[in-house]
């Protein structure tokens, strides 16, 4: 998959899903730009990151999420706005989205990824690397099961990449659910060993779920992982590559 920087994009029609990237180390310039564009409620939870990175990181994916939103919506990204979900999942007030585009936002390290949809529960999560978190223990106490004795089987070469592989499918799902803490980890199974394709195996819940979504192993930076859950089967993905050119400021 190659992520490209679109001439032009606003058309998503139905059953296809696009992929944002951006690059969370930007000029300073830049951040002002993109600062901008957010709320007073956006700048004061930006303000309250104790470090100039974090803070910077939350503006500029913020400010994708806002232009891109905005430009599918038609509309400027400061009249972009958001309702929040018992837990805290946020979505597009109805009177701005007529076409009832989902959509979701993650970030890690200096990386973050966004997915827009017309009408489909979407969910998507990007990690980096973290030896020090992917072990055997976290998993044990995090995984099901079956996948805590997939990764034990696996190879110490192979363990950090299939743990952060397992545990972006798993958050990309409970994402798309919109259940937060509320859906416990171990309360589903996803594939994810090496040479084996990506795929939701089991709910614990309701096996029927199982056939509901379509998982995607996501072309990541070299030390990360990335994994896009999608409602339904047989999407188109595209990518897009975000940048200053993207900020749609009058």
């Amino acid at each position: 998959m190659i992520w490209a920087t679109p001439a032009s994009c606003d058309d998503l029609p139905p059953g296809e899903v696009h992929l944002w990237r951006v690059h969370l180390l930007q000029p300073s310039a830049v951040i002002q730009r993109c600062r901008a564009l957010l709320a007073p409620d956006e700048t004061a939870r930006a303000d309250r990151f104790y470090f100039d990175k974090d803070r910077n990181r939350f503006t500029i994916a913020r400010a994708m999420l806002k232009t891109v939103l905005g430009n599918y919506l038609k509309i400027q990204p400061q009249q972009v706005q958001f309702i929040y979900g018992p837990q805290e999942k946020p979505d597009l007030r109805p009177e701005i989205n007529p076409r009832c585009f989902k959509f979701n936002l993650s970030h890690s390290g200096e990386y973050a990824l966004l997915a827009v949809t017309p009408g489909l529960e979407v969910g998507i999560d990007i990690e980096q690397f973290r030896p020090d978190f992917g072990t055997q223990e976290i998993a044990q106490r995090f995984f099901s099961a079956q996948e805590s004795r997939i990764l034990c089987a696996l190879s110490e070469e192979q363990k950090v990449e299939a743990f952060f592989k397992c545990w972006t499918r798993k958050e990309a799902f409970v994402k798309a659910l919109g259940g937060g803490l509320s859906i416990p980890l171990d309360s589903f199974d996803v594939a994810f060993s090496p040479g084996t394709h990506p795929a939701l195996l089991r709910v614990a819940k309701d096996q029927q779920e199982t056939t509901r979504w379509a998982v995607y192993d996501l072309d990541a930076p070299s030390g990360y992982a990335a994994a896009l859950i999608v409602e339904g089967q047989r999407h188109t993905l595209k990518f897009w590559e975000w940048s200053q050119e993207n900020l749609l400021i009058e």
